[in-house]
């Protein structure tokens, strides 16, 4: 009989702890905010409204570290570092010893050094940028002086070949008039016959 009773007892002791691990359940369901729903189902943006809109997550350590991991996130939608930061900030003043003390102070010090890799990442993009158009404008003048070049070369070119015609136009009328030249000192050089004598 009393080992019926130590089994009834025992039996009724799971149905009890079974009954309060139920209601925990049911009661952490029931407190779970839309917000949680949405962070569970990866549904980042509507988790982001959710949150925007529930003024009362911001007095809820666990709910501002999960904002904290929406906002912190590189590659998801909501990204935006420095939400993320402000939150992990205000998780840390105002729970000191929350349980994600550890982790929200690692992910401070990770979007603080993502930050400042992405603002060193921008400057030297923008420095990038503008050599980039300067370069552009020198080759563009260049290609200008080159084309202006080219121009005054082919109308060089033109009035050398020009010249050159000229030249050979004036060589071969030199050498016809030195031609004739020649020819007509050869002529006065030519000992002439002399003039018959006419009878008187």
């Amino acid at each position: 009989m009393i080992r019926s009773l130590v089994r009834r007892s025992g039996s009724l002791r799971k149905t009890a702890v079974r009954g309060a691990a139920i209601l925990a359940l049911a009661v952490a369901c029931a407190r779970a905010t839309q917000f949680d729903r949405y962070f569970a189902q990866e549904q980042w943006a509507d988790a982001a409204r959710a949150f925007a809109a529930d003024s009362s997550l911001r007095g809820d350590e666990h709910a501002l570290y999960r904002a904290a991991l929406l906002f912190g996130t590189p590659g998801r939608p909501t990204y935006n570092p420095d939400t993320a930061r402000v939150l992990l900030s205000r998780l840390l003043m105002r729970f000191p010893r929350t349980e994600h003390r550890n982790d929200a102070v690692a992910q401070l010090a990770l979007l603080d050094h993502l930050v400042t890799s992405q603002r060193a990442a921008e400057l030297r993009a923008r420095e990038l940028e503008s050599r980039i158009e300067a370069l552009t404008r020198e080759t563009r003048d260049l290609r200008a002086r080159a084309d202006s070049t080219t121009a005054q070369s082919d109308s060089l070119r033109a009035t050398i070949t020009r010249l050159e015609t000229e030249i050979a136009k004036r060589d071969e009328q030199l050498k016809a008039l030195r031609l004739e030249l020649q020819q007509l000192k050869e002529i006065d050089l030519r000992p002439r016959p002399p003039r018959p004598i006419k009878p008187e």
